[in-house]
Formats: C-alpha cells, structure tokens, sequence
C-alpha cells in the first residue's frame, strides 16, 4: 500500500504535520538538505522539516555518540514544534527512528524508516567494526579514499551533499558498538502507529524487511527499482515526496494533535 494510502475525505489539521529527517552514519543533518526541501514543499503553504546532527556528527561531532543521546536529538526537535510529527531516517538514521518511535510513541505521528530493514547483530556488526577500526587509526588516509569511493560510486553531488558538515568517520566505532546490540524489531513492535518502510531494490539492508513488515502493527513496504543503499541522496526528490506523503495523510486524517503526550 502507498503512503498516499492515508488519504482520506476527513478536513486536514490547521497546521501540516512537520517531519524530522533523521541523517545516516558519518554524515550532517545538513547532508539532507534536498531531501527536506522536497518534503517541505509538499504542504501549499510549506511544511516544518528539521535536520538535527546527531552526537558525534556535523556541528555535535566532538560528542560520543549513544542511542539514547540520538534519540533525545530526535524528540527535542519534535517537543521544538509542539506536536507530533513524522520521523524519517535513512540507513542508522532509520534506527535511530525506531527507536524515537518506540520509546516516545506519543510524540511520533508515523514512522518512516529508509534502507533499515537488517536487524543489527553482532555477525552483521563485523566488517563495520574493521572499518571503524582503519578509520581510527589511518583518519585522513581513510578520509580520503572515503571521498574517492563515494564519488565514484555515486557521483559529486551526492558527495559533496554527504561532505556537508564534514565527514565523521571517528564516529563510526561508536555506532557500531551501540547498533550491534540494537532490537531494531522490538522497537518497531513497540509502535502502536502506522510504520512505512521504503528500501532500494538493490539495498543490502533489505535482508530482513519481511521481519521488520511482520513486527509493526499495520506497516506497509515501499521498494524503489533499481536503487541502492543511498538512493534517498541519489533521488531526494522521490525520498522527499514519498516522506511528504506520509506526513499529508497524516494532515488529512486528523493523526496529529496540537499537543504532545507526556
């Protein structure tokens, strides 16, 4: 089913449902810009789209990074709007809205996770734990051939939107350590709202997204032909209208309050 699914006749909400876009491993809020600027414009008069840095990236890069620090970066822009709004994150920002959903399910009007559908282990863990490892101990030679891969893989727009902020590879083992023991399944499970899963053809995060379908209450799955792992950077136009969708049934339905749950 699409996100447009939602729609029904019921009057809109005076104010649209404002989104948090949440960003992946290594990168900014700011490395999102396109794509918040395709959710922002699927309001007429303009929709609220906040792009936080998470600990130990962008403008927060000399904190440690923690799941439950991510999670408050998440809920502090929500509480920042006044109501509940929809969270989108791609790759560890997929996560990391998760987990903002499952444990501050009053302030998340649905839940949209990106190129997260592999449920975090430590076997999956491994070859980004080496990683991480490389980066601490060679950070500029891993810095740069970091830069050189992503652009010939995806091209330079797409780096140049991954490099804004700054590139935050010291961060990686971090993440890591905290994703490894992650219940990405039971935090799903934990939503009792409507969950909207969009994955890349090609994504090899798509490993378990039946898992991730069969654990959230009334969740709907979206797979993009022929995209991969990064394709809310390669396509944010579809990233961002896709999420928009998703926040518009939320404004048609009436499933956003003017007011939080505590």
């Amino acid at each position: 089913m699409p996100p447009s699914a939602l729609a029904t006749t019921d009057p809109p909400v005076d104010e649209p449902t404002p989104v948090v876009l949440v960003h992946g491993i290594r990168v900014s809020g700011a490395t999102l810009h396109r794509v918040a600027a395709a959710v922002a414009a699927t309001a007429p008069a303009g929709r609220d789209v906040a792009t936080p840095d998470l600990p130990g990236h962008g403008r927060r890069r000399a904190e440690t990074f923690t799941m439950g620090g991510a999670v408050d970066a998440v809920v502090a822009e929500i509480e920042r709007f006044g109501r509940p709004a929809v969270v989108a994150g791609m790759s560890m920002g997929g996560y990391v809205a998760m987990a903002a959903a499952g444990r501050h399910p009053g302030h998340v009007a649905a839940l949209v996770p990106m190129c997260a559908t592999a449920q975090p282990s430590r076997v999956l863990a491994a070859p980004f734990e080496t990683f991480g490892a490389v980066t601490s101990l060679l950070p500029r030679q891993a810095a740069v051939i970091s830069q050189v891969l992503t652009r010939l893989a995806v091209g330079r727009q797409v780096s140049e939107d991954m490099e804004i902020g700054g590139l935050s590879l010291g961060s990686i083992a971090d993440v890591v350590g905290e994703l490894k023991h992650f219940d990405a399944l039971g935090e799903v499970g934990r939503y009792p709202g409507r969950t909207f899963f969009v994955n890349g053809s090609q994504d090899q995060f798509r490993v378990h997204e039946r898992r991730f379908v069969d654990a959230a209450p009334g969740a709907t799955l979206t797979v993009v032909p022929r995209a991969s792992h990064l394709f809310p950077l390669i396509q944010p136009e579809l990233a961002g209208r896709l999420v928009g969708e998703v926040a518009a049934g939320c404004d048609l339905t009436g499933a956003v309050g003017h007011e939080l749950d505590s």
